[in-house]
């Protein structure tokens, strides 16, 4: 009974790990109007039709946890990998730049995803200070 209780809560505990990370998968995708930004970075239909494909690869969470299941955090580089191989080097500069400010995608997303669900607030114990200029001989 204890193992069957241990096997319910690691697959909830998993479950609600890896959802968190579809969601944002899925921000990535609903975060972009992508007619503007197709009309923004100049692409053309085959670009536009291959970037629908793309936004539309996991419709859902059970599809893309078949996929992510074990590495949840590595669709950042495949998404990105993708989008790079489909635009022009030009037109991917101009989409990195404006939407998101010239930083790597997977690193904003990584600290997204720490700041709120990876590890607790750390306060600071002023009684363990050591202070430099306060050493006794």
């Amino acid at each position: 009974m204890k193992k069957l209780l241990i096997v319910a809560a690691l697959g909830i505990f998993t479950l609600g790990f890896s959802q968190n990370y579809y969601n944002d998968y899925r921000g990535s995708i609903s975060s972009i109007n992508w007619g503007q930004a197709a009309i923004f970075l100049g692409l053309n239909k085959n670009q536009i039709n291959q970037i629908m494909i793309l936004n539309n690869r996991y419709p859902d969470y059970n599809s893309w946890n078949r996929v992510y299941a074990k590495q949840p955090n590595r669709w950042y580089t495949d998404r990105y990998y993708a989008i790079e191989r489909i635009m022009t080097p030009e037109q991917y500069k101009r989409f990195y730049a404006r939407y998101y400010q010239g930083q790597n995608p997977r690193i904003i997303y990584d600290n997204t995803y720490r700041k709120h669900y990876d590890r607790p607030p750390m306060y600071h114990d002023g009684r363990f200070r050591y202070r430099h200029d306060e050493h006794r001989m």
